[in-house]
């Protein structure tokens, strides 16, 4: 059983929309491990508006990555979720685990995240918000 280990579910480039969320860590629930989520991303926030406030505040936050061993984040809108990160001081909070050494994993955007540079199409907000919620 994996009941001891903490995966922190980050789906911010996802717009934290729950279908992407339950379909990326379902893995880790069925081997029994603890999944929390941060989720900053209301449901009335504009599209592509990453300077909205977040739904939860830093002091959650930190709990949440205090905690963590994983930290798995969504594909998605590379930009969108890194400057809403930066806006609410999560990317600080991303780099102390990195140096606890925290894994960190994701896929696309939640590869890309991790680096000072990569390749992405996140430049138009609106049309990919619009195409996620399908």
């Amino acid at each position: 059983s994996y009941s001891n280990i903490n995966v922190l579910y980050i789906g911010t480039a996802t717009y934290d929309l729950p279908k992407y969320r339950e379909n990326q860590t379902k893995r880790f629930l069925e081997f029994g491990c603890q999944v929390s989520t941060i989720n900053l991303v209301g449901s009335n926030d504009e599209v592509g508006t990453s300077s909205s406030p977040p739904i939860m505040d830093l002091d959650e936050m930190k709990l949440l990555m205090d905690a963590a061993h994983v930290i798995v984040v969504s594909g998605g809108n590379t930009l969108y979720a890194i400057d809403k990160w930066n806006n609410v001081g999560l990317d600080k909070l991303i780099y102390e685990a990195m140096n606890r050494g925290v894994v960190l994993t994701g896929g696309s955007a939640g590869a890309i995240c991790w680096f000072q540079g990569g390749h992405s199409d996140s430049m138009d907000p609106e049309t990919y918000k619009s195409a996620m919620k399908h």
